[in-house]
């Protein structure tokens, strides 16, 4: 009865929701961490106000509901006042954050279950996690986990997921996926479709058009600071490489992911277009070899 649970879970989050002091919600599938039974964990603000939702009588008939397709009719709960959250062991997990056009969260929640359902059936599947966003302007907060690497970029490259994110462009303004799964983490973003970053050869190539100014304008134009030259040198290392460490993460690859995001993530990754990208970074770079050389002389 995968079908009702499906469709229950959705009512549960629609009631929950609205439930003062609601804070997230949990999904474990059975067979996760040993379980032989799906559990869900619900964070509260307080204690008082989960007791108050475990009193109610909205929980009493959603509860009710569940009763038919549960085997045996079997529910169990545990409640824990402490500020503890249970978490599984997971090697890897996926953090997306959704931004969702207004008016349309009960769009999303509908099919947050059905996406739910489909990445249980997938080898290694440990859970999902999932928090609505705490202001009108805020975003949803997903946490999908996976045993293994492997057995999560089987999903995220699944053809049923790709055909959920389609549906998912009528209700969902922006996506940011935010695992750090390249060799510049907080660098360049994932791609929401792949779940994947960019080559690191490509990134690379970025963050060196970026970083090689920085670094001469910082040795034609820092020495000339009053007090510099007789700084110890160490010391002075340590700020030339701060700053240069800061202008590239705020100021020159924020720039170059938006100039060259149709190279680092192209709808077809073919020859053509990275001999293209190569072909455009060729030239900026000689230009700014060329005029650095000048200033420098």
């Amino acid at each position: 009865m995968e079908a009702e649970f499906d469709a229950w879970q959705l009512h549960h989050q629609e009631v929950i929701a609205k439930f003062p002091g609601f804070l997230s919600s949990e999904i474990m599938p059975s067979g996760a961490a040993g379980n032989s039974e799906w559990t869900i964990v619900l964070n509260f603000q307080t204690p008082d106000q989960l007791k108050i939702w475990q009193r109610s009588s909205e929980r009493a008939a959603i509860i009710a509901e569940s009763i038919p397709f549960l085997e045996g009719g079997n529910l169990g709960q545990i409640m824990s006042e402490d500020n503890v959250q249970t978490r599984l062991e997971t090697n890897v997990a996926e953090v997306i954050l959704s931004k969702v056009k207004p008016g349309m969260d009960d769009q999303y929640r509908e099919w947050s279950v059905r996406i739910q359902h489909a990445q249980s059936t997938y080898p290694g599947y440990r859970g999902m996690y999932l928090q609505p966003p705490t202001s009108s302007e805020g975003r949803w907060t997903t946490l999908v986990r996976y045993d293994t690497a492997e057995h999560l970029e089987a999903w995220m490259a699944a053809p049923e997921r790709a055909e959920l994110l389609k549906e998912s462009k009528a209700f969902i303004e922006h996506e940011e996926l935010t695992r750090i799964a390249t060799s510049f983490p907080g660098w360049v973003p994932i791609d929401p479709e792949t779940g994947k970053g960019p080559p690191n050869w490509k990134t690379s190539l970025l963050v060196l058009l970026g970083l090689f100014p920085i670094v001469m304008l910082e040795m034609k134009f820092l020495g000339k600071i009053p007090g510099w030259q007789a700084m110890n040198f160490s010391f002075a290392t340590f700020l030339e490489n701060a700053i240069s460490v800061f202008l590239t993460s705020f100021a020159t690859m924020p720039l170059f992911i938006i100039w060259f995001g149709w190279w680092l993530f192209p709808k077809e990754d073919t020859a053509a277009t990275n001999l293209k990208g190569c072909a455009i970074l060729a030239v900026v770079f000689a230009i700014e070899v060329a005029a650095l050389w000048r200033l420098m002389s």
